[in-house]
């Protein structure tokens, strides 16, 4: 492991972007607050980082029966996309083309035709502590799996605050739903003895410390669910049943062995957080009947988790709602009665044969179309594609410029140098298309931008019947509002000093870090040149990047 220091997105060591936080404010709130000068470093004028959110309500949602409800009972169908380890994503830029920052906000740019309503991001014990990745591990002759447990409390402290909590933020001032994967998996590392148990209790352990310090963390972001496991490997799940339909006794056993070691995970965030939950199951979260057959897990409020590629077994002959257990594959109508979240399918065509993608190798027509129909057939099956990343496979875009070819991993990030494939922060990505994943799942996230989506007020996404030049939806203009062409801010958009500049942009009351972010996406918009003396905070009579740190500058 290296002792280098971990790397923030912009090239500076931790310590140093420590040093230039203001006292009295954290680390979280300082990158909250410079998420706009973040963007603006990246590369403004790139047209990678967009100023059209294609953001929605995200307020606290629950389960009812198989159903997900938003707070005035409506039913919510979501569905959105998988990134890459956060982490992952920051410290191997230079090869991959974007920071995770750069990439939500390209990922939720309506101007670039994208509308996920919920990214789910993995959480890796390889990258909290530093492991080689799987696939480099594997090469060596070593177990991928990192060693339990993978990381101690310091370490995870300096992730969440490095870079888990950038993109939760950024996920509540884009308007998508964030889930947090404990993404952990590989064989080898449930059960100490067998199958057959006990549990490991040392893994337990790693996992319950994570839920205890993350569930408080993000207990008030409404936007956040917590996913507990990613794939559990084991016990195997095979034929959920008899052939005469009866559940079989010994499956039975293996779910309760599973409940044993996952229950105090669900616990522990239900100590502190009211938040959707969602569940994996033994056999690579192949077999969420489990719950439905066997019993379901305590703390209410909870969703299941399926995963599939084309290579398992139901994608022969699309019987995904059909017989469960590995052998099958599907989930035996547990969406009748239970939410089901499908945080990963995938599939790419250039694999073939035996090799290690062979469980990822299709095309749009045999495995996509049929899946994503399914998928869209029931109104309790919500979806997140894996993965929107040019190097994780399978992989959804394809980078657009010279690269060292790299897939799945891009070497051990964190004990070798990594390679500048990208030298001016973003690089272009190109969507795969057919027959690839890509285009698909971009075209379905767009055809279905309007179903499903929860109740209440969101950021502004430019419709038919919605300005697009920064018109305030209120005609009536107060005395505290710009009279006229005012950016898409809500109501109530103040002058909290009274030198007639509006710096309260969120309508709170007061100037504070949102504030900054808001002047940054609509520093652009016809709304605010056509109202340049309402927003020129240097008094130089235009809306520049001066402005933007003058409003930084007053933040409390």
């Amino acid at each position: 492991m290296t002792n280098e220091p971990n790397r923030s997105t912009d090239g500076r060591t931790e310590g140093q972007n420590i040093d230039r936080v203001a006292s009295g404010s954290s680390r979280r709130d300082f990158l909250k607050a410079t998420a706009a000068a973040g963007a603006l470093a990246a590369g403004v004028g790139s047209g990678v980082v967009g100023t059209s959110t294609a953001g929605i309500p995200t307020p606290r949602l629950s389960v009812d029966g198989n159903l997900i409800k938003d707070p005035q009972g409506e039913a919510v169908k979501l569905r959105g996309l998988n990134i890459a380890d956060p982490k992952r994503l920051s410290v191997t830029a230079p090869a991959r083309g974007k920071t995770p920052e750069q990439l939500i906000r390209w990922l939720t740019n309506a101007d670039e035709g994208w509308y996920p309503r919920v990214l789910r991001v993995p959480v890796q014990p390889v990258d909290i502590g530093e492991h080689p990745p799987g696939p480099v591990a594997e090469d060596n002759g070593d177990d991928p799996a990192p060693p339990v447990p993978a990381f101690d409390q310091d370490q995870l402290e300096s992730y969440l605050e490095t870079y888990l909590d950038p993109v939760v933020d950024l996920c509540a001032e884009r308007g998508v739903y964030c889930i947090v994967d404990y993404h952990r998996h590989w064989d080898g590392v449930q059960w100490a003895e067998s199958q057959k148990g006990p549990i490991n209790e040392p893994l337990q352990e790693e996992v319950l410390g994570f839920w205890q310090t993350v569930a408080p963390r993000y207990a008030d972001s409404s936007h956040v669910f917590f996913e507990i496991y990613n794939e559990p490997t084991e016990p195997g799940f095979y034929s959920s049943r008899y052939k005469n339909g009866d559940p079989a006794p010994w499956m039975q056993d293996k779910w309760d062995l599973w409940r044993e070691l996952a229950q105090p995970w669900v616990d522990a965030i239900r100590e502190h957080s009211e938040n959707l939950i969602i569940v994996g199951s033994p056999g690579w979260s192949q077999t969420p009947e489990g719950a439905t057959i066997y019993g379901e897990f305590d703390g209410g409020n909870l969703s299941y988790a399926y995963h599939t590629y084309p290579g398992h077994a139901a994608n022969n002959e699309n019987t995904w709602a059909e017989q469960g257990g590995h052998d099958y594959s599907g989930v035996e109508g547990a969406f009748e009665e239970v939410p089901l979240f499908v945080t990963e399918f995938g599939w790419q065509d250039e694999f073939s044969g035996y090799d290690p993608h062979r469980w990822i190798s299709g095309t749009t027509d045999g495995f996509g179309q049929p899946f994503v129909d399914w998928l869209e057939s029931e109104p309790s099956l919500h979806w997140t594609a894996w993965c929107a990343d040019p190097v994780w496979l399978p992989a959804m875009f394809e980078r657009g410029f010279e690269t060292g070819g790299e897939t799945d991993a891009v070497g051990n990030p964190y004990e070798e140098e990594i390679p500048t494939h990208c030298e001016d922060l973003p690089c272009e990505w190109e969507l795969r298309g057919n027959p690839d994943m890509g285009a698909l799942v971009k075209e379905t996230l767009a055809e279905t931008r309007d179903d499903g989506i929860p109740s209440g007020e969101g950021p502004e996404t430019p419709t038919e019947d919605t300005p697009t030049d920064g018109t305030p939806t209120d005609d009536t203009p107060t005395e505290d509002t710009p009279a006229d062409d005012g950016p898409n801010w809500p109501d109530g958009t103040t002058d909290p000093d009274g030198d007639g500049a509006y710096e309260d942009l969120n309508g709170n009351g007061e100037v504070d870090y949102s504030d900054v972010v808001e002047y940054f996406e609509n520093m652009d918009s016809e709304g605010m040149q056509n109202n340049v003396e309402y927003y020129d905070y240097n008094g130089n009579g235009e809306i520049d990047y001066d402005d933007l740190v003058a409003l930084f500058g007053e933040v409390q």
